[in-house]
C-alpha cells in the first residue's frame, strides 16, 4: 500500500532552516528572492513542505496569481519542487511531490499548476518531463525553453581553463596583463555602486530587464547567509569598469547580471571576472556553473562569449502546466496574453 504524502505550509523562518538541505536549491527558491519576485507581480508567495511518513520529501515555493472578479488563478513553481538531498535525484520522490502539489492546488483550490523544474545541472530533464507528462501535464503555451551553457566544476581549475576556446583564453590573458583589480562583496551598498554601470549599458544596448541591479539589491537586503548573492567588481586605476552578480546557493552557481563599460571591454575585464567567478564557485564547493541564459538571435555577442567557455549546451524545459479543466485553462491563457500585451505597451511608452 502506497504511503500518502502531506503538505505543510511553512513560515519564512521555517523555510530558511530547511531549504539549504537541498542541493537543487537555486536563487529562485530562496526566501528573499521568492517574496520580492512575488510582490513585484502582485502575487502571493507560499512556502510549502511535502512530507511522507513524517519525513521531509520536498519543498516548493509557490507563487499565486489570481484573476480579478473570477475564481481562476495560477500556482507557479519556479525551479521547484526541490527533492535532491543527500541521495540525489529520484523520479519517485519528484513524482510524489508533484502528486501532492496537484492535489492541493488543482483539485482542492481549483488553480492551474505551472511547474518549471530545477535545472539540476541539466542531467535530469527527461526524467522530470516523464514524471510530469505521465500525470497529464502539458508544455505551457508561448514560453521559450531556458537555454544556457553549464560548466562542470568537478575538475581542477587548470583543466577547466585549458578547455576554453583559444580566443577566449587569449582575451583572458590580455585581461590578466591589464592591471585589473577584482573585488568580491556581498554588501548592498556595492550593488548601488554597480547599478550606474548596468544602467549605462542598458541604455547603450537598448534592453530592459525587470530583474535588474536594483531588484537584486532589494533581494540582498533581505537575504540570509545561505542565499546571499555575490558581487564581483573589476577596477582599473580606481575606476569601476565591470561587474558580475552571481548566485551560489545549492550545488550550482548562476550568472545573473553582468555589465562592462567601453574601457572594460577594451581591457577584456569581463573575461577576468568570469575566471574569478569560476574559481570562487569551486572554492564554495559548487558542482556546476550555469552561465545564465543565451539567445543566439537576440544577443549573438553574449552567446558567443558564453559558448567559447565550452560548457555543456543545456536546453531546460519550458514550464509544464495542468488546469482543473480545459475551459479554465483557455480563460487563463487569454487573460495572460492580454496582461502581457498591456505590460509591453506600457514599457514601450515609458
Amino acid at each position: 500500500m502506497a504511503v500518502s504524502t502531506q503538505i505543510k505550509y511553512l513560515t519564512r523562518r521555517e523555510w530558511d532552516e530547511v531549504a539549504p538541505q537541498f542541493s537543487d536549491l537555486s536563487y529562485r527558491q530562496c526566501g528573499s528572492y521568492a517574496e520580492i519576485a512575488a510582490r513585484d507581480v502582485n502575487s502571493i508567495s507560499e512556502f510549502v513542505a511535502i512530507f511522507r511518513s513524517n519525513s521531509l520529501l520536498g519543498l516548493a515555493n509557490v507563487r499565486l496569481k489570481k484573476m480579478r472578479f473570477f475564481p481562476l488563478g495560477i500556482a507557479y513553481l519556479s525551479g521547484a519542487p526541490l527533492t535532491c538531498s543527500t541521495l540525489g535525484f529520484s523520479s519517485e520522490a519528484f513524482g510524489a511531490c508533484i502528486d501532492a502539489l496537484y492535489l492541493e492546488y488543482v483539485k482542492n483550490r481549483s488553480l492551474m499548476l505551472r511547474i518549471s523544474p530545477p535545472l539540476c545541472g541539466g542531467h535530469w530533464h527527461e526524467a522530470q518531463a516523464d514524471c510530469l507528462e505521465a500525470r497529464g501535464f502539458q508544455l505551457s503555451r508561448g514560453q521559450k525553453p531556458y537555454e544556457t551553457y553549464v560548466l562542470d566544476l568537478n575538475k581542477p581549475a587548470a583543466d577547466i581553463r585549458k578547455a576554453f576556446d583559444q580566443k577566449w583564453r587569449s582575451d583572458l590573458v590580455k585581461a590578466e596583463k591589464s592591471n585589473i583589480d577584482v573585488t568580491t562583496s556581498v554588501s548592498p551598498s556595492d550593488f548601488e555602486r554597480f547599478e550606474p554601470l548596468f544602467l549605462d549599458l542598458s541604455r547603450e544596448k537598448g534592453f530592459y530587464s525587470r530583474q535588474d541591479v536594483a531588484f537584486f539589491r532589494r533581494v540582498q537586503e533581505q537575504a540570509h547567509s545561505y542565499e546571499q548573492l555575490t558581487l564581483h567588481l573589476a577596477w582599473h586605476d580606481g575606476e569601476l569598469i565591470s561587474g558580475h552578480i552571481g548566485s551560489f546557493s545549492g550545488d550550482t552557481a548562476v550568472y545573473l547580471i553582468g555589465a562592462t563599460n567601453s574601457k572594460g571591454r577594451d581591457l577584456r575585464a569581463s573575461y577576468l571576472l568570469q575566471w574569478f567567478v569560476i574559481q570562487y564557485a569551486q572554492s564554495k564547493g559548487k558542482r556546476f556553473y550555469d552561465l545564465g541564459g543565451i539567445d543566439l538571435h537576440a544577443n549573438p555577442n553574449v552567446h558567443r562569449f558564453k559558448k567559447r567557455l565550452n560548457g555543456r549546451h543545456v536546453t531546460g524545459m519550458t514550464a509544464y502546466e495542468l488546469a482543473p479543466n480545459p475551459l479554465s485553462a483557455q480563460a487563463l491563457h487569454l487573460a495572460e496574453k492580454a496582461y502581457n500585451g498591456l505590460r509591453s505597451l506600457v514599457r514601450r511608452n515609458t
